[in-house]
């Protein structure tokens, strides 16, 4: 199954793309995932618990981001299975962020999909389709959010050095050692 989503963020695509490196921040942001380990040989190790009424399953797998820095897009790909139902899924998601007229960034998702196993019977399109988009609502909320708390940890940009007072104020201390060397001034 493909689904198609956008989500606008507040800061230029210059600043939010450094978020889009950070696989623990994005994979933080994505409600019920989370990293089971350090990444792998370029494999990250995921979990991704879902909760369905009285159905509960935990998707064990591993997944892959490659990115295009000059184009400010990438794709993550992966697999994952829950032992408990016999459930599989293996998918991708492609991203593009780009900078938009508001001076914020929007970032299309294209996710293409398959699942198996006993939630299969779940993956009506509709239902997907409304499921993706509150997720994806969920995911940018909290993205945002952490932007700008990242935002306001960052340290104040360096005041560049300004030589003038500093060679000014060097200079008259050593006319005035001069002036008292020649007894002009004591």
């Amino acid at each position: 199954m493909q689904l198609e989503q956008r989500f606008r963020l507040g800061a230029t695509a210059a600043r939010t793309w450094p978020a889009f490196r950070d696989v623990p921040l994005l994979v933080s942001c994505l409600p019920g995932a989370s990293l089971d380990g350090p990444e792998q040989d370029g494999a990250w190790p995921l979990r991704f618990d879902v909760r369905l009424g009285p159905i509960a399953a935990s998707f064990a797998g591993s997944g892959r981001l490659a990115l295009d820095d000059a184009a400010r897009s990438g794709r993550f790909e992966g697999q994952a299975a829950d032992r408990k139902t016999q459930s599989r899924v293996k998918g991708s998601a492609a991203f593009v962020l780009a900078d938009d007229e508001l001076g914020g960034t929007e970032v299309r998702v294209s996710i293409d999909y398959a699942l198996t196993g006993a939630l299969a019977q779940f993956g009506r399109a509709g239902i997907v389709r409304e499921l993706a988009a509150a997720l994806t609502a969920q995911f940018a909320q909290s993205l945002q959010a952490r932007l700008a708390e990242l935002e306001a940890a960052a340290p104040a940009p360096a005041t560049p050095l300004s030589l003038g007072p500093l060679l000014w104020a060097a200079l008259k201390a050593r006319l005035a050692g001069l002036l008292v060397r020649l007894g002009l001034k004591s």
